[in-house]
C-alpha cells in the first residue's frame, strides 16, 4: 500500500550552501500549512525541502515521496536551469488537471520571455501587494518594512494550497478563476557564464579531488558565478567555438584536471582546448593532493600551452580563492572585449 501524499514540495535553484532566505520562507510557509491542515485519507502533514544541491541529489537518489502541490521559486537561475525535481514542468503546456499541482511564487522579478508554467497564478498571488510583482517575494522576506506584506503573502499562498491538496479531485480555484496573463514581451537575454571541465577520458564533470567534505568543484564555480548574478552552464571539453555552448558566445573559465597531462589522449584535448580558447577566458588547473609533490611539474607543462595563464588549485581553500579571482576576472575581460568591438546589446 502505498504512502500517504504529502501537502506540497517547495523547489528552488539550489546551490552548495543554504539560502537563509529560501529557508525562512520554506519554514513559514510550512508552519501555516500545519495550522490549516486536516488531512483526509491519503493524505498526510508534511512537506519537502531540501536546502542544497548534495540533499536534493541524495534524496532522489533514494526517490522522492509524493506530493499534491509544487511551490517553485521563480528566480533568474531557476529559470535558466530547473531543479531536476521540478521535471519539464516549466514550459509544459496547460496546467495540471490533477496532482502535482504547481503554484509558482515570483522569487525575482524576472519575467521570462515565453511564457512558463505557472506564472499567471504566481503574478495573482501578490494582487494586493504592489511591491511583490515590483521587487519579488525575496525582497519582501529580507526587509523587515514589509512584514505585514510577507505574513499576507504566505497565509494566501497556504489557503490555496491546502484547499489543491485536500482536495485533489477538483481543479483548484486559483487554476480555474486565474487571470489570462498577456505574453510578456521579449527581453533581452542574460549574459551566460561557460564553465568548461576538461578531464581525462571517461570522466564526468562532477568530481570531488579534495574530499567529499568539500563537495563538487564544478558546484564551487557555479555558486562563484551566480553571486555575480550570471546563469553558468556547465559543458564538457572541449567546446565547439561558435556553438550555442562555445567559447565565443559568452565569458567563462576553464577547469582542467591536472591527471590530463598525464594521459597522452587527454592531453591532446586539453592543448586543442587551451589553445582555441578566446583571450577573456580563465584557467584553473585542479591537482589532486597526492600529486602535490609534482606541482611545479604540471603548473610547468600547463602554462606551456595557454596564452591566458593558469591559476592553481592544491586544497580546498585555495581552490575557493582562486576560483572567485578567475570568475571576476573572466567577467570583466569579456565585457572588456565586447566593448572593444564595437557597440553591443545584451549578451548572447
Amino acid at each position: 500500500m502505498p504512502a500517504p501524499d504529502l501537502y506540497f514540495a517547495l523547489v528552488h535553484a539550489r546551490t552548495s550552501t543554504p539560502n537563509q532566505w529560501v529557508e525562512g520562507f520554506y519554514h513559514r510557509l510550512d508552519l501555516e500549512v500545519q495550522r490549516r491542515a486536516d488531512p483526509p485519507h491519503g493524505l498526510r502533514r508534511g512537506s519537502l525541502y531540501f536546502a542544497t544541491t548534495a540533499d536534493a541529489r541524495r534524496a532522489l537518489d533514494v526517490g522522492l515521496p509524493r506530493v499534491r502541490v509544487l511551490i517553485p521559486l521563480y528566480s533568474r537561475e531557476f529559470l535558466h536551469e530547473p531543479p531536476p525535481d521540478f521535471g519539464d514542468r516549466l514550459y509544459r503546456v496547460g496546467d495540471p488537471a490533477e496532482p502535482p499541482f504547481v503554484h509558482p511564487v515570483l522569487w525575482e522579478p524576472h519575467l521570462p520571455a515565453r511564457r512558463v508554467n505557472g506564472l499567471a497564478q504566481a503574478t495573482s498571488l501578490g494582487t494586493a501587494v504592489r511591491e511583490y510583482s515590483q521587487y519579488g517575494m525575496v525582497s519582501i522576506c529580507r526587509l523587515s518594512a514589509y512584514t505585514e506584506e510577507l505574513r499576507q503573502i504566505i497565509e494566501e499562498l497556504a489557503d490555496r494550497l491546502v484547499s489543491a491538496a485536500e482536495d485533489p479531485d477538483q481543479v483548484p480555484h486559483w487554476l480555474r478563476t486565474r487571470p489570462e496573463l498577456p505574453m510578456p514581451a521579449r527581453q533581452s537575454p542574460t549574459a551566460r557564464f561557460l564553465i568548461t571541465v576538461v578531464r581525462p577520458h571517461g570522466h564526468g564533470v562532477d568530481w570531488s579531488p579534495f574530499g567529499t567534505d568539500a563537495g563538487w568543484v564544478t558546484d564551487r564555480v557555479r555558486d562563484a558565478a551566480q553571486r555575480l548574478s550570471l546563469l553558468p552552464e556547465i559543458v564538457l571539453g572541449p567546446a565547439a567555438p561558435g556553438t550555442a555552448n562555445g567559447f565565443h558566445d559568452s565569458a567563462g573559465v576553464l577547469l582542467l584536471d591536472a591527471a590530463v597531462l598525464d594521459d597522452p589522449a587527454a592531453r591532446l584535448v586539453a592543448e586543442r582546448t587551451l589553445h582555441n580558447m578566446p583571450s577573456w577566458m580563465t584557467v584553473v588547473m585542479v591537482i589532486r593532493p597526492d600529486c602535490d609533490d609534482r606541482s611545479h611539474e604540471l603548473v610547468a607543462q600547463a602554462r606551456a600551452m595557454t596564452r591566458n595563464g593558469v591559476q592553481i588549485a592544491r586544497d580546498a581553500r585555495e581552490f575557493q580563492r582562486a576560483i572567485d579571482e578567475a570568475v571576476t576576472k573572466a567577467r570583466r575581460n569579456f565585457l572588456r572585449s565586447r566593448r572593444s568591438r564595437g557597440p553591443w546589446g545584451d549578451l548572447p
